[in-house]
């Protein structure tokens, strides 16, 4: 019967184990070495037989145990050490920052005292007050609110410019068409002459339109 691959992981997770020094590390070893465990004693061959046998599994599970005990053992080692850390820090006057050698990893971590003048500076600003703007920055916000305002009335007039420069036109062309066949010619010329006049009109509206 032939090892599987979640019984060849736990073995290499329980070798790896007791060369562990950091304690983080091997807490997340013994989290995923209980999920593995709980994985393989639920394997099953084709035959519908466990893979592994219970005093197997029994035998894992002790070593397991044993390695979660190493943690247990570490954590009142590490709370004297943050206790003599604090009572250090809180006898000496002056702020200090631990020294940037120590390893992130250590049971004592790194501490900053902040002052407490500090603390007070950092309460003076009230940010519940309106924020209030100099004379210059409020000027020059009126002025392109008041640009804008002009710029909107001026392009409703063009509105209504073109509007009624497309009304003559449009009645041009209708008049224009009523005349077509009329027997004298300077008639036709005439409105012929009326159409380009309006049609350049029109264009010069929809040119300030569009580029104002």
């Amino acid at each position: 019967m032939g090892i599987s691959k979640t019984e060849i992981s736990l073995r290499r997770l329980l070798s790896a184990a007791p060369n562990q020094q950091n304690q983080s590390k091997l807490m997340h070893y013994v989290a995923t070495l209980r999920e593995q465990l709980e994985q393989l004693s639920e394997e099953k061959t084709p035959q519908g037989l466990p893979r592994v046998t219970k005093a197997k599994v029994n035998e894992y599970y002790e070593k397991i145990e044993a390695v979660a005990s190493r943690i247990a053992a570490q954590v009142p080692d590490t709370e004297v050490s943050d206790a003599n850390f604090a009572k250090d820090s809180t006898n000496d006057s002056s702020p200090k920052v631990e020294d940037d050698t120590r390893s992130p990893t250590s049971p004592q971590l790194r501490r900053r005292i902040v002052p407490a003048n500090s603390k007070e500076q950092s309460y003076d600003a009230d940010l519940s007050k309106p924020i209030k703007l100099d004379t210059a920055a409020q000027a020059h916000i009126d002025r392109n609110r008041k640009l804008q305002e002009d710029l909107t009335d001026e392009m409703v007039v063009l509105a209504r410019q073109l509007k009624e420069r497309s009304q003559m036109i449009s009645q041009s062309v209708q008049n224009t068409e009523k005349v077509r066949y009329y027997p004298f010619p300077y008639k036709t010329h005439y409105h012929q002459q009326l159409d380009k006049k309006n049609l350049y009109w029109f264009i010069y509206c929809f040119y300030l339109l569009h580029c104002s």
